[in-house]
């Protein structure tokens, strides 16, 4: 009677386990399962676009270091004034900022920066089509 009553109670634990992880799990909020996949999938079509059409024009926009920032110029035949940028600290989601319509030539000081590894994405258009840039840059 007592090896029956430990299987039962043993089931009932297991059942409530498995019934607590559901909830838990259910609970949190995934990256992993988007509701707008679809549009998401889209957008990501489109960056890739960009982004092929960027290089097919060998990267138009390069990013020159200079003592006291950075700065983008425009190093093509291309007729870009605005840029848009983001950019991604990689080791501190809390340090990253974006600048839209950003003036091309422009210097951006290095007091917006903290030290670490940015991934700057670059996005722009000419010719009423959208291009994009994506590049590392270490501040030390």
């Amino acid at each position: 009677m007592k090896f029956r009553n430990g299987i039962i109670i043993a089931m009932i634990a297991f059942v409530a386990f498995i019934v607590t992880m559901a909830l838990v799990i259910n609970s949190k909020k995934s990256e992993l399962i988007s509701e707008d996949y679809y549009i998401q999938e889209k957008s990501f079509n489109a960056d890739f676009d960009a982004q092929q059409r960027s290089a097919d024009m060998k990267n138009p926009i390069k990013l020159i270091q200079e003592a006291n920032g950075i700065r983008f110029v425009n190093q093509s035949k291309l007729n870009i004034q605005k840029i848009d940028l983001s950019f991604v600290l990689m080791n501190d989601g809390g340090a990253d900022f974006s600048l839209k319509h950003y003036n091309v030539n422009d210097l951006i000081t290095k007091d917006n920066f903290t030290q670490g590894m940015y991934e700057i994405q670059m996005r722009y258009s000419a010719n009423k089509l959208p291009y994009m840039q994506v590049v590392t840059w270490q501040y030390k």
